[in-house]
């Protein structure tokens, strides 16, 4: 063990771990990236965090910086959840339900638990967590919040930043705050605080005051789009009323302004029994059409897979994924749409499914519509086939998460569709289209290998022409995770000049030695991202979960 290493260890109640397996295993995320980290620590309580941060901060003080990266289970696919110093690792000890008050619907957790352990248990109270990502079964509530995750739901329920209420955040100098909503008379006091959260307090409010404009246009422009994660949520930080909350500011700050040691969230009853439309089309622009008039039902979810998926699989699996539901006569469709009603009346739930089977006569070649509970999963089986594409491996060969995640105006799905399939057929690329049909929040994962110079080359120009074409579209290149390390030039691109500035002296307030995740939203050039790549891609690393997006 290094004498950093021996250092925290002998000062902290959880675990530090230097070995070269630990080590080796943490430097690589759900990304296409690598970076070696040299430490990792399990934190048992918010103290052990609050003293990690103490450290770095003391060195940080005298020019030598020590980066902090908090981890969950090392999901995201953005490269946020890997970092070259100390990662802190909160699954191990830090994964608890602290408290469940279930008049209030409100449930208080750590960081490190999973969210489908927390889904099981708000069954059991009749209650869930209805905005949750696709990978819940083996994600964490911290990486969630870090990343505003959406998933599935999100079609009726928005992104995990809905169901946040308050956070305990462990500052980059080790002080640990509240977040909540506070008066304007309180924001006053604690801009005069001589502490690090008063900088912050202070930050928020003259940033938001002097570029107030900028940040409003940029808003208004997307205010199409179901999500946008890309930079900070500084403009919902302080209210008309001249009111404050911090929570918007951390919820999709991926460990880069603080670190999530606690979290209360907001909780829904639940109903399990649904009603569930699968529907298949030759042609997308019908599709486009029905999803648009679909949209206006209040469906939980409106899902897609396109033709390239059911094409890849049965040409890699020799599998009809739709064998087990539609005839086979249908062959392969150009499009698979998943609709969902999970309203808790019955009755509700048949009127508005009633509404969306008409729209869907009107378009689909097919489809079926059902509540029985069977029939059901063997729907959304379908859906998670793209688990098949996401852990495929042939050779070098592997489908990787380069092009995830963005997110358009849902009137403009139909374009984007459309421009995927010209940049796969300009760069001669293999690929796959799913996401969430409702939002126009796609993912993308085309077949490269990494081995090969030409492909990692090819990784580079896919993502430039991708993320400008989406950034031309007034979209954002992050719907449901956030911009991270991968994505970190191109969201300068999309705020432009004047508010990447601001969120630049946001993440010099909040963490002025820059020890928290440095790199990912922001600093990481190309080259560095080249240097990171891996030279592999696998998700072996999960397979006990068949990951699925």
């Amino acid at each position: 063990m290094n004498k950093v290493a021996a250092y925290l260890q002998s000062h902290i109640s959880g675990d530090v771990m230097a070995g070269t397996k630990v080590r080796e295993h943490f430097s690589r995320d759900g990304s296409v990236l690598k970076v070696t980290p040299t430490i990792v620590v399990y934190p048992r309580t918010t103290n052990d965090i609050r003293k990690v941060a103490r450290f770095a901060w003391q060195l940080g003080e005298k020019g030598h910086p020590v980066p902090i990266t908090p981890r969950g289970n090392g999901t995201d696919t953005t490269g946020a959840a890997i970092g070259k110093g100390i990662i802190i690792s909160t699954p191990a000890h830090m994964s608890r339900i602290l408290e469940l008050d279930t008049k209030q619907r409100l449930v208080r957790v750590q960081p490190g638990l999973n969210i489908k352990s927390l889904q099981e248990t708000l069954y059991t109270h009749g209650l869930f967590l209805p905005a949750y990502p696709v990978n819940y079964a083996y994600s964490t509530i911290g990486g969630a919040i870090a990343n505003n995750a959406a998933g599935e739901k999100s079609q009726k329920y928005g992104s995990i930043s809905k169901w946040v209420d308050k956070l305990e955040v462990v500052l980059a100098n080790g002080e640990v705050i509240q977040t909540g909503k506070i008066s304007k008379k309180e924001l006053e006091k604690r801009k005069g605080l001589p502490t690090l959260e008063g900088a912050i307090y202070r930050a928020v409010d003259g940033l938001s005051l002097d570029h107030f404009d900028a940040l409003d246009k940029y808003y208004e422009e997307r205010s199409d789009l179901a999500r946008d994660n890309v930079g900070y949520n500084l403009l919902n930080c302080i209210s008309k009323d001249g009111s404050c909350d911090l929570t918007p500011l951390f919820v999709g700050s991926q460990g880069t302004l603080g670190i999530i040691t606690e979290a209360i969230l907001k909780v829904a009853p639940h109903a399990p029994q649904t009603d569930v439309i699968i529907a298949a089309f030759d042609d997308i622009s019908k599709m486009v059409l029905a999803v648009d008039e679909m949209a206006l039902l209040d469906a939980s979810s409106i899902e897609m897979i396109d033709g390239g998926l059911i094409e890849f699989i049965k040409k890699e699996h020799d599998t009809n994924i739709l064998s087990g539901v539609f005839d086979e006569s249908i062959g392969t469709p150009a499009a698979i749409v998943f609709v969902e009603f999970d309203d808790d009346v019955a009755r509700k739930r048949a009127k508005k499914a009633k509404k969306a089977d008409k729209v869907i006569s009107k378009f689909a070649t097919a489809s079926i519509h059902t509540s029985d509970p069977d029939q059901v999963e063997a729907i959304w089986a379908v859906r998670a086939s793209t688990s098949a594409l996401i852990n495929h491996e042939k050779g070098g060969e592997a489908a990787l998460p380069i092009m995830d995640d963005v997110i358009v105006a849902p009137n403009k799905l139909g374009e984007l569709l459309g421009k995927i399939g010209e940049l796969a057929a300009h760069h001669k690329v293999e690929l796959a289209v799913w996401g969430h049909a409702g939002d126009a929040n796609l993912h993308v994962f085309p077949v490269l290998d990494l081995g090969k110079l030409g492909d990692r080359q090819k990784v580079f120009k896919l993502m430039d022409d991708y993320f400008k074409v989406v950034i031309k579209m007034k979209g954002s290149i992050a719907g449901i995770n956030s911009d991270g390390r991968l994505r970190s030039n191109y969201a300068s691109l999309q705020l432009g000049e004047e508010i990447t500035d601001v969120y630049s002296q946001l993440k010099k307030a909040c963490d002025p030695h820059d020890i928290l995740n440095p790199g990912v939203k922001s600093g990481t050039s190309l080259k560095q991202l080249v240097d990171m790549l891996g030279h592999d891609y696998t998700m072996a690393n999960l397979a006990d979960y068949l990951p699925r997006a």
